[in-house]
């Protein structure tokens, strides 16, 4: 006989997505698409990453220092300015030399994809048995390794394979979100039959 706390665990991933699992079956299609283009142009791929991230960081640069003197009163706002300050200057390294670059954000990105894999292993082993988790641990198995692979290719893979690894972990991602919210959609089905 089930307890009630088995029936309130059974209906967890029903009511996690609700009537949004259409937004995470989007995201997983156009992740599959941006992966695809990703690894068509790999070269363009990775310069248009490191574009981002030089405007990432911008951005960042631009609202730290804003709020740096909307804070003067605080003691470390000069501090904090200063950080927003070298901030807009990494930006603008990045934007104005790419190569140099890409060379940097490879290396942030293996870190960063060995870290998402390792947080989507841990997640999609929590959802177990949901249709679809060992989607999400494959997927962040496939970002360890890009992130390995990546890391240890440098510095030849930094220009190429920032696109081409990126697109192949877009495309595995995009496949376990398209998987988990075709399992959500059909899971309250399911339960009301």
């Amino acid at each position: 006989m089930p307890t009630m706390s088995d029936t309130m665990n059974a209906d967890i991933p029903a009511t996690s997505f609700g009537y949004r699992w259409g937004w995470l079956l989007a995201l997983g299609i156009v992740q599959i698409i941006a992966g695809g283009l990703a690894i068509a142009v790999p070269v363009v791929a990775s310069l248009a990453a490191v574009g981002v991230f030089g405007a990432v960081l911008i951005v960042t640069a631009i609202m730290q220092i804003v709020h740096a003197f909307k804070v003067r009163e605080w003691r470390r706002s000069t501090w904090y300015g200063l950080g927003g300050l070298l901030y807009g200057i990494a930006g603008v390294l990045v934007v104005l030399y790419p190569f140099g670059g890409a060379l940097t954000l490879a290396v942030l990105i293996a870190i960063l994809l060995i870290a998402e894999g390792s947080a989507r292993v841990v997640f999609g082993a929590g959802l177990r048995p949901v249709p679809g988790w060992g989607w999400l641990v494959a997927a962040g198995v496939s970002s360890i390794l890009v992130g390995v692979i990546l890391l240890l290719g440098w510095p030849s893979t930094a220009l190429w394979g920032i696109g081409l690894l990126l697109g192949i972990n877009l495309i595995v991602t995009g496949a376990g979100n398209v998987t988990l919210a075709l399992a959500s959609d059909h899971h309250p089905r399911r339960a009301a039959a």
